[in-house]
């Protein structure tokens, strides 16, 4: 009954709060209305771009009329515009040194030269544009796409940096609470190049064994250091979209107009932020957590009470009083930050010349779960009564092993990010952008066996901290001549290096886990061309076309002895692709979009294979040794896959229809190509690329001036169905193949990488946003109608399953079948304060039957998480032009609740606050 109470009180609590927020928002907007734009000095953000564009964007905002030729204007650049003015001050400072200034008369403001005396010029009235939001190209897009903005990434910064992406339709985070890597799941397609995250073009991507649950596929950067990030989901025909068959991750880095004020040569941004919720230094290693019956591996613990004589019921038969670790449970305050944060950007802007350089830093201790759910707890009711004493059988119970406000193991980390960025703007229109990022860090990650098999049996203690340590170097060179519509040319260069270190879980057993230190390297091209073919008879055109190369290399140093003797992958793999792609639009509101994309690879294992039965046909004696001799490991695919998209706009109401098929090929990876601990490479198992084909249609709505003059609508709507044919994996041998009925190989490796029959996720998403300027709200949600994962091999009870297949990496890649998020806010205060409320709904997923389940037999098994929904407050408050203050409320439910696409059994972060100020100069 108390437990009824509470949760009703919660809800009628939360209501309050969401009702008491979108009254404060409509208070402002009575009292300001009737408002005079013209004399009203307000907060406008205008980015740097041609002036003619700045000038019709900040009119716009303003909600006034200018007139001019945008012939006068050409050529000519705005450095943005960014703080409080009246309508006359954004116009006077946006035309400063350009030779013009307006003049303003019966409502209607026109441009003229600023020479003393001089006639103003004829005008052409033309209406001030909205402010162009870079999200409204989702709404315009044959297909689906995500754009998070600066300020996105500061709302939605969390505790880890995946953080970033939660409410992102379609996208979730694999292995969200370990190292501040990035592992990106879009649509159920994640790892081994499936969804490539680029920085600047480069690609960094490094796969991590974790123990008995598999791999994962991390990237690196500081959210400090991010300008924006687009999300492509699906195919795509671009140069750097080679092997994306799950979908795109762009991010590009800070650049100078990041940083610099408008009308300013020179910026300087300081931002610190403090964060709660955390131990602040890293807790020793192997401190115990979490619950423990005690007992030893394959035998569970008995207990006696009630004994006739105290001595049946001492020592080891004793019942603990006590089964987790009281210090572990001692949790801050929610508003006694602990650690902290902290980044400075500079910027200079010379006329033909930008620079930026950029420090970042973060110290993370452990964080403590939250207080209100599925917890750990010990259940002692399995009891059997004898004549001398009643045995205790305990069981833990919950989602997973630790305790409701427990400080979790493995959850700590630092990391200090550099950046040096140089933008030169050369004559004829040309560009290029050098830029060296650098990235550190140390942290400590709980292996998942650790918690999933073995927690029974003794206490899950902190690990020892891993590193890794990562180098991006970038050219970037983009020519797009005015009067020359044949040529858009870009071109990039790259080089990625990373070093990392994955160390023993324990610092008492060091030798029973491999630690070893791989450095891995890639290098890569990319050049593509757009030429517009614009005919007055046969309508627009567009042809683009290009190409990309990719090499990289692999290679591992053990630093304990390799107890298993399979450690250490060694190896390279080449990667080449071309594409041409022709977008046509024979009416205005009609385009046609057809293209493809060739592609090919090589790989070399540098172990090579080793057959340990002189009777394999696969046994190669050439030295008449009686052994068998190693046989190289090499593989050399290639593939071509068409892209089309076909949409339409029923007049100028904003409505479009689109339909999209595209497919793709993914040749198999380096990690997937070489040798290692976690499976062997087979001489009768040769690897195939992965054959992609997906199918999408949608309508998008974009309006402004629904409901009010200046509100806005954007919605979208997409059913998608995504197929993976040959899709590559981990599992065990068949019986017809090499080692798989037993024998001296299956003993040395009891997995096999292989192509699968396919992998099918189905669905219905739903993005959208409503802005009435005062109150605005996003929202998203995904549904999957099916999801299908089919694989003819041995010692299976059905081909096909929804939730995975023996020993395979994909038992932990299947989203949920449903997942979404709301956000609620306001702007008062002239817009300088937000306030907001955000909500993400996560669905249980799919678990394994109680029988014939076919992940049994292997060590992989599935982690299963409950569903749950996480409420977040955010606010922001702009003090001045210089200062701004943010402030957040994550999870301020304090819920339990384990994050979708967890490898092991880590709760997330419970209640956290942490508040940021960022100084401009």
């Amino acid at each position: 009954m108390l437990q009824g109470c509470v949760c009703a009180c919660r809800r009628t609590v939360a209501r309050r709060l969401l009702w008491g927020l979108m009254l404060a928002a409509s208070l402002p907007a009575m009292l300001q209305a009737g408002a005079a734009a013209a004399t009203e000095a307000r907060y406008y953000e205008v980015p740097a771009g041609p002036l003619g564009a700045a000038l019709s964007q900040f009119a716009g905002m303003a909600g006034v009329v200018l007139s001019f030729d945008a012939s006068w204007l050409a050529g000519m650049r705005s450095p943005g515009l960014r703080g409080t003015f009246t309508v006359q001050q954004g116009f006077n400072t946006l035309l400063e040194a350009s030779g013009f200034e307006t003049a303003h008369d019966a409502g209607i403001y026109s441009l003229r030269r600023s020479s003393m005396g001089q006639s103003m010029l004829p005008t052409i009235t033309v209406e001030g544009m909205r402010e162009q939001d870079p999200k409204d190209e989702v709404y315009r897009t044959a297909g689906s796409r995500s754009v998070l903005t600066r300020e996105d990434i500061e709302r939605n910064r969390g505790t880890s940096v995946g953080d970033i992406f939660r409410g992102t339709p379609g996208v979730l985070v694999g292995e969200l609470r370990n190292s501040g890597g990035l592992d990106i799941n879009i649509r159920g397609m994640q790892g081994q190049g499936r969804v490539p995250v680029l920085v600047d073009g480069a690609r960094q991507e490094t796969t991590v064994y974790r123990g008995y649950s598999g791999a994962v596929s991390r990237s690196y950067i500081d959210p400090d250091l991010i300008g924006g990030i687009q999300i492509d989901k699906g195919p795509t025909l671009s140069a750097e979209g080679t092997g994306a068959t799950g979908g795109l991750v762009s991010m590009r880095t800070i650049k100078a107009e990041d940083i610099v004020r408008p009308g300013q040569d020179f910026g300087l941004r300081v931002r610190g932020q403090a964060i709660g919720n955390n131990s602040g230094s890293p807790v020793a290693a192997d401190t115990p957590a979490g619950l423990y019956t005690g007992g030893t591996l394959g035998v569970a613990p008995v207990y006696r009470t009630d004994c006739v004589t105290p001595a049946a019921c001492s020592g080891r038969y004793a019942l603990p009083e006590e089964w987790g670790n009281p210090e572990g449970l001692d949790r801050p305050g929610t508003f006694r930050p602990k650690s902290y944060a902290g980044s400075l950007a500079i910027a200079r802007r010379w006329e033909k010349f930008d620079l930026v350089a950029a420090y970042a830093q973060r110290e993370q201790g452990n964080y403590y779960a939250g207080a209100h759910g599925p917890s750990a707890w010990v259940d002692v009711s399995n009891r059997r009564r004898l004549p001398f004493y009643t045995e205790v059988r305990p069981e833990i119970r919950g989602a997973s092993y630790f305790q409701a406000g427990e400080r979790i193991p493995g959850t700590n980390y630092e990391s200090k990010s550099a950046l040096l960025k140089g933008t030169f703007y050369l004559p004829d229109d040309q560009e290029l952008e050098l830029s060296y990022l650098r990235y550190r860090s140390v942290y400590s990650e709980i292996m998942p066996s650790q918690i999933i098999r073995f927690a029974n049996f003794a206490p899950i203690t902190q690990p020892r901290n891993s590193d890794v340590t990562v180098d991006t170097y970038t050219s970037r060179y983009h020519w797009n001549p005015a009067g020359m519509p044949l040529l858009d040319l870009r071109a990039n260069l790259w080089h990625t290096r990373t070093r990392a270190t994955n160390n023993s879980p324990s610092a008492t057993q060091p030798d029973l886990y491999n630690n070893e230190r791989e450095k891995y390297r890639r290098w890569g091209l990319t050049l593509e061309n757009t030429s517009s073919l614009d005919h007055r008879a046969w309508g627009e055109s567009q042809l683009r076309y290009g190409l990309a190369g990719q090499w990289e290399d692999v290679g591992t140093t053990p630093l304990t002895p390799d107890f298993r003797g399979l450690a250490g992958r060694q190896g390279s793999r080449d990667e080449y692709s071309a594409f041409v792609a022709w977008l046509y639009k024979p009416v205005e509101t009609v385009a046609l979009d057809v293209g493809v994309r060739h592609t090919r690879f090589k790989s070399h294992d540098d172990k090579p294979i080793t057959v340990y039965d002189p009777q394999s046909p696969n046994c190669v004696d050439a030295d008449g040794d009686g052994a068998c001799d190693p046989l190289p490991n090499r593989n050399k695919q290639s593939g071509t896959a068409p892209v089309i998209s076909l949409s339409w706009e029923p007049g100028k109401h904003g409505l479009q229809f689109y339909g999209r098929y595209a497919e793709a090929y993914r040749m198999p990876s380096l990690f997937e190509s070489t040798s290692g601990f976690s499976f062997d490479a087979a001489p009768d198992v040769i690897l195939k690329p992965e054959h992609t084909r997906s199918k999408e249609v949608g309508v998008n709505y974009l309006k402004d001036g629904i409901l009010a003059g200046r509100d806005r609508l954007r919605l979208k709507l997409a059913y998608f169905r995504n197929h993976t044919k040959d899709y590559l994996t981990r599992t065990t041998p068949n019986l017809w193949e090499e080692g798989g009925a037993g024998g001296e190989l299956s003993q040395a490796s009891n997995f096999t990488m292989r192509n699968i029959d396919s992998a099918t996720f189905n669905g219905l998403e739903l993005s959208g946003s409503y802005d009435l300027g005062v109150v605005f709200t996003q929202f998203g949600a995904t549904k999957y109608n099916k999801i299908e994962i089919c694989h003819t091999g041995s010692y299976r009870a059905e081909r096909c399953n929804d939730y995975g297949i023996a020993g395979s990496y994909i038992n932990n890649m299947v989203p949920p079948k449903w997942h979404g998020s709301i956000t609620l806010g306001a702007r008062l205060l002239d817009y300088r304060l937000v306030l907001g409320v955000r909500g993400t709904f996560m669905g249980q997923r799919t678990n394994a039957p109680q029988y014939n389940d076919d992940t049994h037999r292997s060590f992989l098994s599935i982690v299963p998480w409950h569903a749950y929904r996480v409420f977040d407050l955010f606010a922001s408050y702009r003090v001045n032009d210089r200062v701004s203050i943010d402030f957040n409320l994550d999870n301020i439910t304090d819920r339990y609740y384990l994050d979708a696409l967890s490898l092991g059994l880590i709760p997330a972060p419970g209640r956290t606050a942490r508040v940021s100020v960022t100084l401009r100069y």
